[in-house]
């Protein structure tokens, strides 16, 4: 589980209470823990591969599950890890569930985690799998870089293409150049409207306000 010395360089003393700059600011303390740097170029993760190295003898494998709606299962004990993924999601998909799963595994203190497209009722299960996607997002798709390439590929392509076609080509370039999968992408372009649209005003990517949904 997190330990309380990183939640307190940010200044939150329990898990639950982090707003999206706080899971935001630390993301960024395990990436780097990690030895990966948001600012290197051509930045993209293999999160399968990061399970391999951090999780505690780690019992990996891939399930036919009956729906595509059940992404993956964490479970973690003092003794051993294991995670499920769903061999019917494609390798992106895969990519991006393995990370929720390792946000799972890094932050949350339960034993189990069946993570779904369909959230559990409780309030608690709705904002630690809020945390899990978000934090898998800011792994893979840093804003630090996401949204400088986001904007680049939406000026040159709104040249040679209509709307439409410009969005689903900047969607599937995005989708090869992080390793996810297109709804993947396609959430982060709308999670990140906010500072996407202040970055487009000016605003240099070292001081955009992170703000969450609600704000």
């Amino acid at each position: 589980m997190l330990t309380s010395q990183l939640l307190a360089k940010i200044g939150v003393a329990d898990v639950r209470y982090l707003t999206k700059k706080g899971l935001y600011q630390v993301v960024t303390h395990l990436a780097e823990l990690n030895g990966f740097n948001f600012n290197a170029v051509n930045y993209k993760v293999n999160s399968i591969e990061l399970a391999k190295e951090v999780c505690h003898n780690l019992h990996l494998e891939y399930l036919d599950f009956k729906t595509l709606d059940l992404c993956g299962i964490l479970y973690k004990s003092e003794k051993s890890t294991s995670i499920a993924l769903n061999s019917r999601r494609s390798a992106g998909g895969r990519n991006f569930d393995c990370m929720h799963e390792l946000i799972h595994y890094w932050l949350h203190g339960e034993e189990a985690f069946y993570c779904s497209n369909k959230l559990e009722p409780s309030s608690t299960s709705n904002y630690f799998e809020w945390q899990a996607n978000e934090g898998a997002a800011q792994f893979l798709m840093p804003y630090q870089v996401f949204i400088p390439a986001y904007c680049r590929l939406k000026n040159s392509l709104s040249v040679t293409h209509n709307e439409g076609e410009a969005n689903k080509e900047i969607v599937a370039r995005l989708q090869r150049r992080f390793n996810v999968g297109k709804k993947s992408v396609e959430i982060r372009i709308k999670s990140l409207e906010h500072e996407i649209k202040h970055y487009i005003n000016g605003v240099p990517i070292g001081e955009l306000e992170i703000l969450s949904a609600n704000k």
